[in-house]
């Protein structure tokens, strides 16, 4: 209670009480927040939590739920910091999906937490204290409308918009840009890098840079959408080549799909979002999980005509070109339509510490699945329901009513535990990881703090091991 009243009053002192004569404003806000932070500073001393995981609320007010990692991977309450901005649904996914991307929310050595604020087109940046308490530092323009996903590679960050225009009526007609400004590790500060806007071919939903630093590529959730550029059908992925920190080559300069448009098997679209990439010897492989939530003909799908996910892998060379591997892997045993009776919306994905199994988390099913990662780059599921929940209903009123929505996911350093939002619900759960062969087991499901409304979006795991002296 103490810690989330203190940095609630820490966001008042900065607005300020229109109410309240200035003077005494000041006067009893500093009494108060001495009071609260010294008692803040002793309960997290005694609690000695072992990390922290941060959450999105996504709000109207945007900002991070914080919670302490226990010993035994279970979590609790530290406090909720606000962003400085707004969330935003951008006429999306809705209270299960709201903003249809990964890594809206994310780590930075430890040290830092950014966070796109899509309702007021803005990044966030964080400190992580000590205590693993936030500190605000700096809140800038994203350079376009709607950001919705962040990557960073030394002191570079990149942040992809999902408009360039702000025109736009929903997913099939947004064509975004990618943005890149400079991070200073020390402090924690935003700038923008001059020069460095790129524009997309598409809607972009994720940002991932190669191990090698040489690559930077996209995910495109409407690839193949008739209602943008026919360039745009076979862009599921863009993939493009860091010429400098922060600047991008002009255009991509490969770009491939799994999955043509108007195929004769009428499978649905890619509708690509979470990526991961792997270093395997003398090549990088693109992971990129699929959700096909648009017709193979390119119209938008309704909830109803959802298909099972997939996981699709690419070759990356050293130039940035693109290349296919494994195809449409699907997130189940079979194929089916609509998300009740199948592992629809396949949207997040995670890699083990062995970098040889991952899982892949689907939204509308509100499912967990494990897959294998080959040597040659392709790869396998080996349990398409490690973790399940209650999935949203087509042909309900409210179709999301009730549904767990399964989104975003984070996991420990050492592979230990999961953490998965479950946006329906307004919760974080804890599962303990045994193996990829054996279903997740639920330890714990919190939601001190988070918004019960629906449509919380972001996750991220701190390991103090790794945070910086002087913190």
């Amino acid at each position: 209670m103490f810690p989330k009243f203190r940095t609630r009053l820490s966001a008042h002192r900065k607005t300020g009480n229109p109410l309240m004569p200035k003077s005494l404003r000041v006067t009893c806000l500093l009494a108060v927040s001495v009071m609260c932070s010294a008692i803040f500073a002793k309960t997290a001393t005694a609690q000695n939590y072992t990390g922290a995981v941060y959450v999105g609320t996504d709000g109207q007010t945007n900002g991070l739920v914080a919670y302490g990692q226990k010993a035994d991977g279970t979590l609790a309450f530290i406090g909720e910091y606000l962003s400085g901005g707004a969330g935003g649904r951008l006429n999306t996914g809705g209270p299960i999906d709201p903003l249809i991307s990964a890594h809206s929310v994310l780590n930075v050595d430890n040290r830092f937490v950014l966070q796109v604020n899509a309702g007021s087109n803005t990044v966030s940046s964080f400190r992580v204290n000590k205590d693993f308490s936030l500190t605000l530092v700096s809140v800038v323009p994203s350079g376009g409308f709607g950001p919705d996903t962040i990557v960073e590679r030394d002191g570079v960050v990149y942040v992809a918009n999902v408009s360039s225009d702000g025109v736009y009526t929903g997913p099939p007609d947004q064509v975004g840009d990618i943005d890149a400004f400079e991070l200073n590790l020390g402090t924690g500060h935003l700038q923008e890098i001059p020069g460095s806007k790129r524009q997309l071919l598409g809607r972009p939903s994720d940002l991932a840079v190669g191990p090698s630093g040489r690559s930077l590529v996209v995910s495109i959730y409407n690839a193949g959408s008739t209602a943008i550029s026919d360039s745009a059908a076979t862009a599921e992925l863009e993939s493009f080549a860091i010429v400098r920190p922060g600047f991008l080559t002009p255009s991509p300069v490969s770009t491939i799909t799994s999955t043509q448009r108007n195929n004769v098997q009428e499978r649905n679209l890619p509708s690509a979002i979470g990526i991961a990439i792997r270093e395997l010897p003398g090549h990088e492989v693109v992971v990129v999980t699929e959700s096909r939530e648009f017709l193979a003909n390119g119209q938008p799908a309704s909830l109803s005509q959802f298909q099972t996910g997939s996981v699709s892998t690419f070759d990356l060379n050293s130039s940035g070109f693109l290349r296919p591997i494994s195809l449409d892997v699907p997130t189940s045993s079979q194929i089916t339509t609509g998300p009740t009776n199948t592992s629809t919306s396949s949207c997040w994905i995670s890699f083990d510490k062995d970098g040889q199994t991952f899982w892949v988390v689907s939204a509308s099913s509100s499912i967990i699945s494990s897959f294998r990662f080959n040597e040659d780059g392709s790869v396998e599921e080996i349990d398409s329901r490690a973790a399940t929940g209650i999935p949203v209903n087509p042909a309900a009123a409210n179709p999301a009513a009730g549904a767990t929505g399964f989104v975003d996911v984070a996991e420990t350093g050492d592979s230990n535990f999961l953490y998965e939002l479950e946006s329906g619900t307004g919760k974080v759960a804890i599962y303990r990881i045994f193996s990829p062969d054996s279903p997740l087991t639920l330890l714990q499901q919190i939601s001190t703090g988070l918004p019960q409304t629906g449509g919380v979006m972001g996750i991220a795991f701190i390991n103090p091991a790794d945070l910086g002296e002087g913190q």
